[in-house]
């Protein structure tokens, strides 16, 4: 199977890619294409640019750069492989996505892949570019759908008192995250760990039903999936102050220094250390 793997320029999206991509080993594995998106609110909203910092800005603008102008053979001894060393590593060429206009669209047609693989992709395909890919488009998204659809979905789900977060599998169709569904894995809401580290262990859920899908596909049978109910559809864009005041009423924190940064360190060739983060005690 010819497979286009789209994922974000972060943290999320080099966590995912580093469980997925050793699974799909015997695929061809087209291209790696990863979003770059500022949404305004994130310049507006002081939670957001936190978030922004942790998830893009330290790890990717100003750690995996170091990494990755060490030796391959130095840097191939980490745990988990920045973008680059995940290109290298599984011979697949990489893109940075800043639109989909038209010259990226065409790119993509001339790719010709069987199957896209979508996991926090941050932009929207139209009906002629999800018609390029002989079986479609298949995303991975981190909410329980379809009443947590749109952005930011943990977060509303902690708002919302649910007592499990969500990571739904679902087929792409010209709207958002209302495509027939595949599956819907859920992890519980755990007080007493951060957003941050629960968020990243969502994405990963969803492999056992991608290898499924892919197989499925490869043997000529697409899986239909199931129509999701719209009467049970809930959508929401971008969280506001409020809503980061209402996940600290719950008691949870957006991130924790000490795990943050021993995740960080997954990312680090043996013998290299990060220095001590402010609040992470070493």
């Amino acid at each position: 199977m010819r497979l286009l793997v789209c994922s974000k320029r972060d943290i999320h999206g080099a966590h995912f890619l580093n469980r997925l991509l050793p699974a799909l080993a015997g695929h061809d594995i087209v291209g790696l294409w990863l979003s770059e998106k500022n949404r305004g609110a994130e310049d507006d909203v002081a939670e957001l640019a936190e978030l922004r910092f942790v998830e893009r800005t330290l790890p990717v603008d100003l750690l995996f750069p170091l990494i990755d102008a060490l030796p391959a053979s130095l840097a191939d001894q980490a745990a988990d492989a920045t973008f680059a060393g995940l290109a290298r590593r599984h011979r697949a060429p990489l893109e940075i996505i800043t639109a989909l206009d038209a010259p990226s669209c065409a790119r993509l047609a001339a790719l010709a892949p069987d199957l896209l693989i979508v996991a926090r992709f941050s932009h929207i395909f139209d009906a002629a570019t999800i018609a390029v890919p002989r079986y479609g488009i298949l995303n991975v998204h981190p909410g329980r759908l379809p009443e947590y659809a749109g952005l930011h979905a943990p977060l509303r789900a902690v708002i919302g008192g649910a007592e499990a977060f969500g990571c739904s599998v679902h087929w792409i169709t010209p709207g958002i995250d209302d495509g027939p569904l595949l599956a819907v894995h859920d992890a519980p809401i755990d007080p007493e760990s951060c957003l941050l580290a629960q968020l990243a262990g969502l994405y990963p859920l969803a492999i056992p039903t991608v290898l499924a899908a892919i197989d499925a596909c490869a043997a000529g049978c697409r899986p239909p999936g199931t129509p999701q109910d719209r009467r049970r559809r809930g959508y929401r864009s971008m969280p506001s102050p409020a809503d980061f005041a209402a996940l600290r009423h719950h008691g949870l924190h957006l991130w924790n220094p000490l795990a943050y940064a021993r995740w960080l360190e997954r990312y680090l060739p043996p013998g290299i250390a990060l220095p001590a983060l402010p609040g992470a005690p070493r």
